[in-house]
């Protein structure tokens, strides 16, 4: 009884406000061949998109194993890479938001690529072998 009192008599107990804050301290950039062989020292450029206007932001160049990691630039969310190796180029735009995912010009792995290949191959001498044997057929 005398704690029940006593809890009506406590006054209301404020806790400590609690704050979440993120932060990306560091983005991770990789490029490679489509056999898998990293751009190994391939020329970088990164562009940041802001208000819609792109600007210059680094230019640099990739490791030995294809990949630059670089931090992101205050108030800029959006980015465009453009990484380049003999001829060889391909650009990306992405943005530090949450719309990553897969893009849709991922590519298929390499025995995907040659079982695809092949599988041309079989078609089109399927298709020679058909006119063939009726062309055989009607002489």
């Amino acid at each position: 009884m005398l704690s029940v009192i006593m809890a009506l008599l406590m006054p209301a107990v404020s806790a400590h406000r609690v704050y979440v804050q993120e932060r990306i301290t560091e983005v991770e950039i990789k490029a490679w061949f489509g056999g898998g062989d990293p751009m190994a020292d391939a020329d970088i450029l990164i562009f940041g998109i802001k208000n819609g206007e792109e600007e210059l932001y680094i230019e640099d160049r990739t490791d030995s194993n294809g990949m630059y990691y670089f931090t992101p630039k205050p108030g800029v969310s959006e980015y465009r890479v453009v990484v380049s190796e003999s001829g060889h180029k391909n650009e990306k735009v992405f943005s530090l938001t949450g719309d990553a995912g897969v893009s849709a010009e991922a590519e298929l792995p390499l025995a995907a690529s040659i079982g695809a290949g092949f599988g041309y191959i079989l078609g089109i001498a399927g298709i020679a072998l058909y006119f063939s044997s009726r062309k055989a057929k009607t002489e």
